[in-house]
């Protein structure tokens, strides 16, 4: 039994080996052919297109900074509210390429996208997200009826692969204890009063995130009314800091 779980990891290489001559790896976007050493299913080419290189943004709320704003104080994005957070880390604008990718991580059987599009995340972000010092790597949860109607929550797939790159736990301490209604159709004002009171903690863990560094992971953030409401709860339950590492970064207006 020892001999064999000292060449398992061999096994696994020589079997992804096979697999990839018999069926070599192509662009989930494209379709192109990629080296059969490819971690992410994108070639360069999409992925510039879905994730080229940000402007300066805003430390608090991701949001791209217009020109002449130098700091999050001033930021027209998130000035006039009061967010729970820290930080927040996005990928990409919600526009083009990238919302086309995302809106393909909402629909059934979408688990190659969501880990395709998570393990770029990790690779973009995993430099600046190691600096933060998380503790614990948490996805915003989906309430039951709509995780049954979809069948996956994209955040859980997105956080698994952060984590495992930050080499941190994915803890699901979090529960959507009420459905909301799409925040999309709301004004930003209303999107906060629309979340409030929709998360619990598990009782479990209601006081194990004392002095804690929490790394929340969503899809898309917009004003942040959605993160903001979690990591209120979070630090209510003692955590010391709380960032967001998003996919998308969409206006808020």
């Amino acid at each position: 039994m020892y001999s064999v779980l000292r060449i398992w990891p061999n096994l696994q290489k020589f079997g992804r080996g096979l697999l990839n001559l018999a069926l070599p790896p192509r662009c989930l976007r494209c379709d192109d052919d990629l080296p059969h050493e490819a971690v992410i299913s994108l070639c360069l080419k999409c992925t510039q297109a879905i994730a080229p290189e940000l402007g300066e943004c805003c430390d608090r709320c991701g949001a791209i900074l217009p020109e002449g704003v130098l700091s999050a104080e001033s930021c027209p994005a998130c000035k006039d509210f009061s967010l729970k957070f820290d930080a927040v880390y996005p990928l990409g604008h919600y526009e083009g390429a990238l919302r086309e990718l995302v809106l393909k991580t909402k629909r059934l059987s979408s688990e190659a996208v969501s880990l395709t599009v998570g393990r770029l995340l990790a690779e973009r972000l995993g430099e600046k997200l190691a600096q933060f010092r998380a503790d614990a790597v948490l996805p915003i949860p989906m309430h039951w009826a709509k995780r049954f109607l979809r069948g996956v929550n994209s955040p859980e797939l997105l956080a698994g692969c952060l984590a495992k790159k930050l080499g941190v736990p994915v803890v699901r301490t979090l529960v959507r204890c009420r459905y909301t209604g799409p925040q999309k159709n709301l004004l930003p004002r209303e999107r906060f009063r629309n979340v409030r009171g929709a998360f619990r903690l598990r009782r479990s863990d209601q006081k194990r995130w004392q002095d804690s560094r929490l790394l929340l992971v969503d899809d898309i953030l917009t004003t942040g009314a959605t993160c903001s409401e979690v990591a209120r709860l979070l630090k209510q339950a003692g955590a010391a800091a709380v960032a967001v590492a998003v996919v998308a970064r969409a206006d808020g207006s």
